[in-house]
């Protein structure tokens, strides 16, 4: 029987705020060539050794979190996996930006929550400071722009922006590799 941190915590339920604090703590390091192994080893996150997680990310249910290749998620975002997030390759996330995965259901009598996994898929650039709500698909290629709120799909090769987002423009087909060698040490 292969034991789990899902199923570990699901036995203890205060381990999973001590994972919390956990993640969140190891956030604050600035070193990656610290950082990085803890999060792939410890909480078990879907990061390539060709990833960046820049410094002060803050995550729920980080085991539900899987990055590509390429993929760089910039700094003090929140990234939340309790439904699933999975972003592609060669994707650009800016700082401060917030994905989740599970939200409050305003109608619901009992406050209950709703949600579904969010996807975002290769060659996307994602601004500062968005916010992505539950159950999105970004299509490749798509670039969101900063401080906008996307609360619907976003088709491929588009750029949308504003509260919610909306379309802008389309893109050009331009499929790149970014350049993750050279790591800003304190970040």
């Amino acid at each position: 029987m292969k034991i789990t941190i899902v199923k570990v915590i699901q036995h203890f339920p205060w381990l999973y705020w001590l994972a919390m604090f956990g993640v969140n703590f190891n956030g604050r390091i600035g070193i990656h060539s610290i950082r990085h192994p803890i999060y792939r080893h410890i909480y078990k996150i879907g990061l390539p050794k060709d990833s960046i997680i820049y410094c002060g990310c803050r995550f729920f249910d980080p085991w539900g979190v899987k990055l590509g290749n390429h993929s760089i998620v910039g700094d003090h975002a929140f990234l939340d996996g309790r439904r699933g997030l999975t972003i592609g390759n060669n994707v650009n996330i800016g700082s401060e930006v917030r994905i989740y995965t599970l939200e409050h259901d305003p109608n619901s009598p009992s406050f209950a929550t709703k949600g579904g996994p969010v996807v975002i898929k290769d060659w996307v650039y994602i601004g500062s400071r968005v916010t992505i709500m539950p159950g999105v698909v970004i299509e490749e290629g798509a670039v969101v722009a900063s401080g906008a709120v996307v609360t619907k799909n976003v088709e491929p090769w588009t750029i949308v922006g504003g509260i919610p987002a909306k379309f802008i423009r389309n893109r050009p087909t331009v499929k790149y590799t970014l350049d993750t060698k050279r790591r800003a040490l304190f970040q």
